[in-house]
């Protein structure tokens, strides 16, 4: 009795166990810092990241570094700016099966020529 009690309560914390690995390895972060000039989409899948001029004059490529790459799951991605002066920021894409996973975050700086910005991504 008292060993069945003891396996069990061995399954049950490598469940745990298990599921709290999972939940960590969902979670991550790519910092991004770059030039916009009026709206940029910055596409994430995986550990890439790809910038395109969506109006206005196409800059040079940003600097990103990831913590983690973004899952091949369906995860919540949020954008943080932490330098840059317009806060028309939005992720307008959540990564999917549908998409390949892949997220889209808008940049629209609409002040009348180019500015710097720094991103924090996070999921």
């Amino acid at each position: 009795m008292k060993v069945h009690l003891l396996i069990a309560s061995l399954l049950a914390l490598f469940a745990v166990s298990a599921v709290h690995a999972q939940a960590e390895s969902t979670s991550g972060k790519v910092f991004w810092r770059g030039s916009v000039d009026n709206k940029v989409h910055l596409t994430i899948k995986g550990d890439t990241l790809e910038q395109k001029a969506i109006e206005g004059t196409e800059k040079a490529p940003g600097k990103f570094s990831f913590t983690a790459p973004l899952p091949d799951q369906a995860v919540i991605v949020k954008v943080l700016r932490k330098e840059g002066r317009s806060k028309k920021i939005k992720v307008i894409q959540q990564p999917t099966a549908d998409n390949d996973f892949t997220a889209v975050v808008e940049i629209h700086d609409d002040g009348g020529g180019s500015r710097d910005y720094v991103l924090e991504i996070f999921w």
